[in-house]
């Protein structure tokens, strides 16, 4: 048999594969077509190009009303069904057709295009502050999934009353408190935060990085610990910038907003205040070795890892012969009890250094600042 050429017999073509205009102006793009051909039954497609204005609109409406997002950029993806790919690669083997875009390329076109009309927002195909994903199944369906740009806040916060940092470590060492109780009351830095910056900002989940911990019942003085709240998802993008909020006794400010995770400082250093009691009597020689220890590296293992981490000054005021104060400037991560008392694998650390058996009763941040 035949077969059929579309450059010469063109309605044969059009009775054989039945195609909408887009397709038919895409395959044989040198060919005239005498007018647009909104085929829903197209052969290849099966009618989504009929469908881009009503799935523009569609998305407008989700993005500016339902979900309510701030953004200056964005970028169209989409996932087609693989039978559209096979039969416009069948089609086009038959005609010998080469070198021309393929239907998803033709489709995020048209439908970037729309939509970049309809919304005033910049196309930006690699950082775009929302990427909206279109789905389209295989009986031609479709379904939007809108996600945003990660926003990263740094901030600090200032304690001086008994609080946890973190839900885990409360819990954990308070088994007998009901969850759904504690976490209502937020009771912790963390549920604070969150609670405050999901006034300001709403998004999906919200995932803290702390630069370091402290006890309970240690004070966070000077400038306040540093954290970082990477918001997933979020809708909008402003926060006001060194702002104090105050809230469950204590206080916190964000002191800078990034859109990229590798523009954030996280070195830092920080001065503590720490409470010891010996087991010896303490006397000149303790305090002598003591100041040994300024600008020295301390050497810990922790999960079968080597750190290291510089002591900067230190110094100290004794209480009695069997108390002492010692204020210390670190680098950011040293775990101070075992520092202090010796425990796991950790040199120097005071009690060695001292050859007096020390324990840390308490300590305080008194600053940290970025290195």
């Amino acid at each position: 048999m035949r077969k059929p050429n579309y450059l010469n017999s063109s309605n044969l073509f059009y009775s054989e594969y039945s195609l909408c205009y887009m397709c038919l102006k895409r395959n044989f793009p040198t060919r005239k077509h005498y007018s647009k051909i909104n085929n829903i039954n197209c052969f290849i497609c099966k009618g989504i190009f009929c469908k881009i204005d009503e799935i523009v609109q569609k998305m407008f409406e989700l993005i500016h009303f339902q979900e309510n997002y701030s953004y200056r950029s964005f970028t169209i993806g989409t996932t087609l069904p693989y039978y559209m790919f096979d039969i416009e690669d069948s089609i086009r083997s038959h005609y010998k057709l080469k070198g021309i875009e393929n239907i998803k390329s033709s489709f995020n076109f048209i439908i970037r295009n729309k939509f970049k009309s309809l919304s005033r927002k910049k196309l930006n195909i690699t950082n775009p502050d929302i990427k909206i994903n279109l789905f389209i199944s295989d009986n031609s369906d479709y379904s939007i999934k809108i996600l945003s740009r990660s926003l990263y806040l740094l901030g600090r916060y200032n304690k001086k009353k008994f609080m946890a940092q973190r839900e885990k470590n409360f819990l954990k060492n308070n088994p007998d408190i009901d969850y759904n109780s504690f976490t209502s009351k937020n009771q912790t830095i963390q549920t604070t935060i969150q609670k405050t910056i999901s006034n300001c900002i709403r998004s999906d989940r919200m995932v803290f990085s702390w630069y370091g911990s402290e006890d309970n019942n240690s004070q966070v003085l000077g400038k306040g610990r540093l954290f970082l709240v990477q918001l997933i998802n979020p809708r909008q993008r402003k926060i006001k910038i060194n702002k104090i909020f105050t809230d469950n006794g204590m206080s916190f400010k964000i002191i800078e907003k990034k859109d990229f995770l590798e523009n954030v400082k996280r070195n830092f250093r920080v001065k503590n205040k720490i409470f010891i009691k010996t087991s010896d009597p303490i006397n000149k020689i303790h305090f002598f070795n003591l100041m040994k220890l300024n600008n020295t590296i301390i050497r810990y293992r922790y999960k079968s890892k080597i750190f290291y981490k510089k002591i900067y000054n230190i110094g100290f005021k004794k209480l009695d012969a069997y108390h002492l104060i010692i204020n210390i400037e670190c680098d950011g991560g040293l775990f101070l009890r075992q520092f202090i008392e010796g425990r796991n694998f950790i040199k120097p650390n005071i009690s060695l250094t001292l050859h007096n058996q020390c324990e840390c009763l308490k300590f305080d941040i008194l600053d940290i600042s970025l290195s």
